[in-house]
């Protein structure tokens, strides 16, 4: 049986202990209040350790959220319309008007981002604010040529000399579309407690004008090869329907030489050459600022192709259901090339001028309907 005095022994070793482990995690959590922020390094490392640890609290402590999206909305805004030197003066005050009206919209949601990353490991979050279904935050990482960022390394971090209280952070990063690493100067700032705190990022607006010059080449090439790709197609066409009208001019098409004849040049050059574009057409790079006129054309395509199928099978059987595909096919594809001429003039910097006439080419030829 254990006497009064072991019992006594056993109850102060296990005091002790108890106060010895109260002590550490006195001294520990003393530790890293006060020195992990202590200096600019412990304070970016504490970033990385605050989101492995979905700890959102600590995160703030060392991000000052609001000022960072504030300022690098402004970077970002300046960057894109700085990025296009043939911007006329009033558009570059229409976009900017134009941008502050999503301003708050578009940091709300990239905020809620962040937290939700902070704290999940996603920046997925359920869509029920007005603000996140205006505009997604991928997609707002997507335009500003951040949602394919590589970390590399922290290059260094310098205290300013003419304020001690200020530092900036060398952060490397490797941007795809570039092709090239970027580094971005993060700036931190002493509190008053003299903790340090991610304020902003100084050199935002000249990763969005890289971004924006990369996206403008690619545009432009992508423009410049399919222009021609186009033009090389449109002139086979043209010659297409001159040579329709020879036939017709030396026929008509109640002969069956006539029709066959016709149903040959729909069949082996018209469609032929709209399946070679197509082609020829997707084989091109095509950049995200222009899937949506690539998608368009594939569309024109597939439409012109289907018309000339019809025309050629109407030659045939001389339905009128036919004849009726056929002709619907073609005003779709007519008006997808509307479109298509609309959307090239935005792309080509001349949304708020005018679209200069632009010669029309029919998707395919139609035949004459003798009465």
């Amino acid at each position: 049986m254990i006497g009064d005095d072991e019992k006594m022994s056993t109850r102060n070793k296990i005091a002790c202990a108890a106060a010895l482990v109260v002590l550490v995690a006195i001294i520990g959590a003393y530790f890293f209040l006060h020195s992990k922020v202590r200096t600019p390094e412990l304070a970016l490392k504490m970033i990385g350790e605050s989101i492995d640890a979905h700890d959102a609290r600590a995160f703030n402590g060392v991000v000052d959220v609001d000022n960072v999206l504030n300022s690098s909305y402004d970077g970002f805004v300046d960057g894109l319309i700085e990025s296009d030197g043939a911007m006329s003066p009033e558009a570059r005050e229409a976009i900017t008007d134009f941008t502050q009206m999503l301003r708050q919209p578009i940091i709300n949601s990239l905020k809620t981002a962040i937290e939700t990353y902070v704290e999940n490991g996603s920046i997925e979050q359920p869509q029920t604010d007005a603000d996140n279904k205006f505009m997604a935050a991928s997609d707002i990482m997507v335009r500003a040529g951040l949602s394919k960022l590589e970390f590399k390394q922290v290059d260094g971090i310098a205290i300013d000399e003419r304020n001690p209280d200020r530092a900036v952070a060398d952060i490397r990063f490797y941007q795809p579309e570039a092709e090239s690493d970027f580094v971005f100067k993060v700036v931190l700032e002493r509190n008053d407690d003299l903790n340090w705190r991610v304020v902003r990022i100084d050199n935002f607006r000249d990763f969005t004008e890289i971004v924006a010059k990369i996206r403008r080449i690619a545009l432009d090439k992508y423009l410049e090869q399919t222009a021609e790709i186009n033009l090389r197609h449109d002139q086979t066409i043209r010659e297409a329907e001159q040579k329709y009208g020879a036939i017709l001019s030396l026929g008509n098409l109640g002969q069956d030489q006539t029709r066959f004849d016709l149903k040959v040049l729909l069949t082996d050059v018209v469609k032929k050459d709209w399946e070679v574009r197509k082609q020829e057409l997707f084989t091109v790079d095509v950049p995200a600022t222009a899937e949506a006129l690539q998608n368009l054309r594939m569309r024109i395509c597939d439409l012109s192709i289907g018309s000339a199928i019809d025309y050629a099978k109407w030659l045939e059987d001389n339905k009128s259901a036919t004849m009726k595909s056929a002709e619907e096919k073609q005003k779709q594809a007519q008006i997808l090339m509307d479109e298509e001429k609309n959307l090239i003039a935005r792309m080509t910097r001349r949304t708020f001028e005018p679209a200069a006439p632009v010669e029309e080419v029919e998707p395919a030829v139609e035949p004459a309907v003798e009465q």
